[in-house]
């Protein structure tokens, strides 16, 4: 995993969802981190954004409406290279678990409070 400690200094990737209610979420979540990281970035699937969070190519990447075959492999991947995976409440990750947010660790509570407290999400 990357070794950035503040928000500031974050490459956050994010994914499209499907669904209209979770595309809203994830354009207010958009809108309050812009401003607080060094960019976000939209890419391809979740198992290779999750895997460049593992080698520190990313520093979180957050999505909602994911199935446990999207990520399982990738979750196991971020917490075995000393990063931290979980929900978006901060919950320890499951299988039913369908919104996400994978990290170097360093960063992930302030990514989560700004996406909980000031996106609503």
């Amino acid at each position: 995993v990357g070794s950035q400690e503040v928000l500031g200094d974050a490459i956050v990737a994010m994914g499209s969802p499907p669904a209209l209610e979770s595309m809203q979420m994830s354009l207010r979540g958009i809108q309050v981190l812009m401003p607080k990281v060094r960019t976000i970035r939209m890419l391809g699937s979740a198992a290779l954004k999750l895997a460049w969070v593992a080698n520190g190519r990313l520093t979180a990447y957050w999505q909602y409406d994911l199935s446990s075959w999207d990520v399982a492999a990738g979750s196991l991947l971020v917490q075995e290279a000393g990063g931290t995976f979980t929900d978006l409440a901060g919950q320890d990750y499951t299988l039913f678990t369908r919104k996400i947010c994978a990290s170097n660790g360093n960063i992930h509570n302030d990514l989560l409070r700004v996406l909980r407290e000031e996106a609503n999400i």
